[in-house]
């Protein structure tokens, strides 16, 4: 007994530096080099990719994966039994759908969804101090969103000032080799401005989720920089995009306690006031107006809201076996583009889930990733904040997001049984 423990301490040691009061953990230059890696992926890479076929081999899900195999085969980490067995579930029902619907599915998109999801039930083993793990990666992601939020600004400047349209995407400098597969909006305007995104990110509606999620990060953050908040509102204002204005709602506004209520019921009825009246307000105009989208084919609020709830109609219509299962994995867009409609139908998470896997995938699929989150050491604020950006965009196959909602979660607010991950490593709960 006594030779194993010593050497699942051994085998600790090797991958973290502990100090002499065996209070504080402090990551190693591997380790602190996977969360750069990582990082720096899905801010500045995530549009280079090795397409092998249909499948675009992305910088950023290799990361993912290299990092959740490291963590396991080092010890840093184990599996959590509860997601781990919401993964299976989710594998054996969509599996066993795909196999019999009569829509066009593909086995790619669900590999990659168990493929993306399965990390999920990694996690750092609890020791005294691992919470500065958790700080030191949303630390880092913060500094770089900081400055991908520079860049936003600048770019926004010389677009539009000086008139450079060579700045507005790095997809239009990249070889087709190892360029990103997928169709984005690289160049949209919205009244009169040519929208920022940051020149290494798809679109600027990423820039503007990131920035939120960074800002709502530093402002719960014990430091609270308030230069750094100040560019990271930068960036968000420079996407012209109301996603992150979106999600910094949600984080402030939706209750996380009783005595929170009052002030949520309170802003309802200001932004109601503001829908009805703030076209008139100067500035204002150019946020609000995007209201009348949802009844324009073609434009961007009808895509992401109105017409994926044709599509759940749609689905509807095909009997309880499509409600509840749903016709298979990658039926969505497979099937948009065999309707070859005139307008565009965006994917949204909640609108995808429901079509391919129904009500009980949707459920499923949602209750992983709320497990996930919610167990964290992520203020509520800010999970129900990150829950509500997934949900709402098309995020649930794109693995940046995915790696991003990972890697801040990765520690566990409290102690919490796990497999054993490693061989020669044995899993203990402390004290």
């Amino acid at each position: 007994m006594t030779s194993r423990v010593q050497a699942s301490s051994a085998s600790w040691k090797e991958q973290y530096r502990v100090a002499d009061d065996g209070a504080r953990v402090e990551l190693t230059r591997l380790a602190k080099f996977a969360i750069w890696c990582s990082v720096i992926s899905l801010l500045f890479l995530p549009q280079i990719a090795i397409n092998i076929g249909e499948f675009p081999a992305s910088t950023d899900l290799f990361c993912y994966l290299a990092f959740s195999a490291y963590l396991l085969g080092s010890g840093f980490a184990a599996l959590e039994a509860s997601i781990a067995v919401l993964w299976l579930v989710i594998a054996a029902v969509a599996s066993s759908r795909i196999s019999y619907s009569a829509e066009p599915t593909s086995w790619s998109s669900l590999l990659l969804l168990l493929c993306l999801y399965a990390p999920f039930s990694v996690r750092l083993v609890h020791r005294d101090g691992i919470e500065h793990v958790a700080t030191y990666v949303q630390s880092t992601f913060v500094f770089l969103t900081a400055i991908i939020s520079a860049i936003a600004v600048l770019q926004l400047f010389a677009i539009n000032v000086l008139k450079a349209p060579g700045i507005i995407n790095i997809a239009f400098v990249l070889p087709d080799e190892i360029r990103g597969a997928g169709t984005y909006s690289f160049f949209r305007e919205s009244g009169g401005i040519v929208k920022a995104n940051g020149f290494f990110l798809r679109e600027s509606a990423t820039l503007s989720v990131l920035t939120a999620i960074g800002f709502m990060l530093e402002y719960h953050s014990a430091q609270r920089r308030i230069l750094v908040i100040i560019l990271l509102l930068a960036g968000l204002l420079s996407s012209v995009s109301g996603s992150g204005i979106l999600i910094v709602m949600v984080a402030f506004l939706v209750p996380t306690s009783l005595r929170k209520i009052p002030l949520f019921l309170t802003t309802l009825i200001f932004l109601s006031a503001l829908l009805a009246y703030g076209s008139e307000i100067p500035g204002l105009g150019l946020w609000l107006d995007r209201l009348s989208e949802f009844d324009s084919r073609g434009s961007s609020g009808y895509a992401r809201f109105v017409a994926p709830l044709q599509m759940l109609e749609r689905s509807i219509e095909k009997g309880s076996v499509a409600i509840w299962l749903g016709n298979g994995g990658g039926s969505y867009l497979r099937t948009v583009a065999a309707l070859q409609l005139k307008y565009e139908i965006n994917d949204p998470t909640w609108a995808k889930l429901i079509y391919e896997y129904g009500l009980a995938g949707f459920c499923i699929v949602t209750a992983l990733f709320a497990c996930r989150l919610y167990s964290s050491r992520l203020r509520p604020e800010i999970c129900n904040a990150i829950l509500y950006a997934w949900i709402s965009a098309g995020s649930v196959l794109k693995p940046d997001f995915v790696l991003l909602v990972w890697m801040l979660s990765m520690v566990h607010k409290g102690p919490k049984p796990v497999f054993r991950a490693a061989p020669g490593v044995r899993m203990q709960q402390p004290g």
